[in-house]
């Protein structure tokens, strides 16, 4: 399952790459995170292989994923893939600067779903997961664009206090 969006944001390439790439502003913006950091180290600046943890609030549960980073070309593509037993993820971002201070964020992830549970799941909702990424991608621009307005003080903005287009 490949579910896409673009949204067209209002601040620098180098900020939205930090939003995408950087553990204390992912906490920000994606939905559910309560924690986010590298677990091995940069090698000579290269960080392609590199793996993560990533700790999502799911429900009442604190659930821990481990994924790799599979593509960093700063500023214009970040890609990672996190595995799980039930289905694995394959997430990719592609950043283009429109001008000097608006960035195209084309946002692609691909599910492949593993166990019967997971593909009746996959199927019941695939619906929600259509308006869901679109929703991720809002809180990503919400939370470049306050950087923008004010690095040394922003806070994140709830996606609830702004409506922003995107595409499906």
């Amino acid at each position: 399952m490949r579910l896409t969006a673009t949204v067209d944001i209002n601040a620098p390439a180098e900020i939205v790459w930090a939003c995408v790439e950087e553990p204390d502003k992912i906490v920000q913006w994606v939905e559910g995170a309560v924690g986010h950091r590298y677990i091995t180290p940069v090698e000579n600046g290269v960080i392609v292989g590199s793996q993560f943890e990533q700790k999502l609030q799911q429900g009442k549960e604190i659930v821990t994923f481990i994924g790799t980073v599979t593509d960093c070309q700063q500023p214009q593509r970040f890609g990672f893939h996190i595995p799980s037993p039930a289905y694995s993820s394959d997430a990719l971002f592609q950043l283009t600067p429109l001008s000097d201070e608006t960035t195209q964020v084309d946002y692609s992830i691909d599910v492949e779903l593993h166990t019967l549970k997971a593909k009746v799941a996959g199927f019941v909702l695939r619906l929600p997961l259509t308006f869901f990424v679109p929703k991720q991608m809002r809180r990503l621009k919400q939370l470049a664009e306050s950087l923008t307005a004010a690095p040394e003080t922003s806070q994140a903005i709830s996606p609830e206090q702004t409506n922003v287009g995107e595409t499906v």
